[in-house]
């Protein structure tokens, strides 16, 4: 039971930051990122950062059985036997083995990562689709410019509403689509994000969760991940208003698949994640590029 609530929370941490774009998320909450040195991030840079281990920190600090590979714990897992550890080709399930989460450092200084989620709502032709374009840099400091747009279609009604985010220096400006506002943060809380934000994290959690499908590498270096959750588990990890919409359409117990494919150095190049149900449909895409 441990092994499958790991599996179930880990993929659960990686759909929840593909479901909610970063620009949206941190636009939303600009007003009241407040600096602290102790590193605490409003709500939506929590969720950003949230530790698969606890999914509910973001809303409660609830804690639950740890998971393995947690990004930017420092103690994560993976690249065991059938893990698809590069140089070790391999097709099967998952493992666990020592194996430390990654740190930023001149080995990744920078990439773009692009986001795209689709939500339909019954048969009506109700949907919400959120794109975001995100260039962030990791080293040798954090900075990222994001934009997200979100288009809405609701009683043959589009609406549509593009929304920002700048962090350069200690400084955060954050567009919500009718204002900018700026706050400031603290070094501890510039070092959580810049953390978070590394792609392999993505790579380190997927390799780590028990039960997963891995094929790989091929003569590319490109390792193959399968693996599954429920759609009630990821709900957990978002904001109490975006699960409550998306639950109207798909219950909890709709199973979401994720589909991710690593790189040569960890580096993922596209993560799909997919759920279907009677009265709705969910897709997303992440791909990252430009690697630097």
């Amino acid at each position: 039971m441990k092994r499958r609530t790991d599996r179930i929370i880990a993929v659960s941490a990686v759909t929840a930051v593909a479901v909610v774009p970063t620009a949206i998320l941190m636009a939303v909450k600009t007003g009241v990122m407040a600096s602290k040195d102790s590193g605490d991030l409003p709500p939506s840079a929590q969720l950003a950062q949230a530790d698969p281990a606890n999914p509910n920190s973001a809303a409660s600090g609830a804690v639950t059985p740890s998971a393995s590979g947690v990004p930017g714990s420092g103690t994560g897992t993976g690249g065991g036997a059938g893990a698809g550890t590069p140089g070790a080709p391999a097709a099967g399930t998952g493992g666990t083995a020592a194996n430390p989460s990654p740190k930023p450092g001149p080995e990744l200084k920078s990439f773009v990562r692009k986001t795209s989620v689709k939500v339909t709502f019954g048969t009506g032709g109700d949907y919400k689709v959120a794109n975001e374009t995100a260039k962030i840099s990791l080293w040798p400091s954090f900075s990222m410019n994001a934009v997200g747009v979100t288009q809405t279609m609701k009683d043959g009604t589009l609406s549509k509403i593009t929304q920002k985010v700048v962090i350069s220096g200690a400084t955060l400006s954050g567009f919500d689509g009718e204002k900018w506002t700026k706050s400031k943060l603290s070094a501890a809380q510039l070092e959580k994000l810049r953390t978070g934000s590394d792609p392999r994290q993505f790579t380190y959690i997927i390799r780590s969760v028990p039960g997963n499908v891995v094929t790989g590498p091929d003569a590319s270096g490109r390792t193959h991940y399968l693996a599954q959750a429920l759609m009630g588990s990821v709900y957990g990890l978002l904001p109490k208003e975006a699960a409550d919409e998306v639950r109207k359409a798909i219950p909890d117990d709709v199973g979401v698949s994720l589909d991710l494919w690593s790189g040569a150095q960890d580096r993922p190049a596209s993560i799909g994640l997919s759920a279907k149900a009677p009265d709705g449909t969910f897709d997303g895409s992440m791909t990252f590029g430009s690697y630097r």
